[in-house]
């Protein structure tokens, strides 16, 4: 890492603690760069403004889950229990992530557009391992899926996942959370059709 990046790293860590603690609103320019203990102007060497410092703490927040979730995606295990396991990983990550930046709840409406634009990538992210694990299932014969479906139904799974992260989100966690993952997880394996 060039001294550049380090102090780009630096910069960016002491903006997520301070947002994490003021939220968007509260959170200047002036505050970050006095508790980095720089000057202004070396914040905005690296940033043009608050926004594009949120945006990068988002960015590095998001890769952080990626690299927890590909760690799930790489073991080898059963279809049915790296899927378990990967939701569970993901609501967990996401779950941390809420608390810890529990005072942006309020703000993050107002700021839907600005983080949105950065979930997109995340959403890519989220889609392609869920495909990855149902291109292994299919590999070891534990699911059957036309592989001409198979984009279809890994969105299909990944919007599900999605859905379920406004009530974490917004309610500090599902009650009984694993036991409705294990229910998704049933239907998706087995459906709901009368046999």
């Amino acid at each position: 890492m060039t001294k550049k990046e380090q102090v780009r790293y630096f910069l960016i860590n002491i903006a997520q603690r301070i947002f994490s603690r003021l939220g968007y609103d509260r959170t200047t320019m002036e505050i970050i760069a006095r508790e980095a203990g720089k000057g202004k102007s070396t914040l905005y060497y690296y940033f043009k403004n608050k926004e594009e410092i949120f945006a990068a703490v988002i960015e590095q927040q998001g890769k952080k889950i990626q690299n927890e979730l590909l760690k799930i995606i790489n073991q080898n295990i059963d279809t049915r229990k790296l899927l378990k396991k990967y939701v569970l990983k993901r609501y967990q990550l996401v779950n941390e992530l809420i608390n810890y930046y529990n005072v942006l709840k309020d703000d993050y409406l107002r700021n839907m557009p600005l983080v949105e634009k950065y979930r997109k990538q995340h959403d890519e992210f989220e889609f392609m391992a869920i495909k990855n694990i149902l291109i292994k299932g299919i590999d070891r014969e534990e699911i059957g899926i036309d592989e001409h479906k198979i984009d279809d139904v890994a969105m299909a799974i990944a919007v599900a996942i999605k859905g379920l992260e406004i009530p974490v989100f917004f309610d500090h966690g599902i009650r009984e959370f694993e036991s409705k993952i294990d229910m998704l997880i049933d239907v998706l394996f087995d459906g709901i059709a009368k046999k």
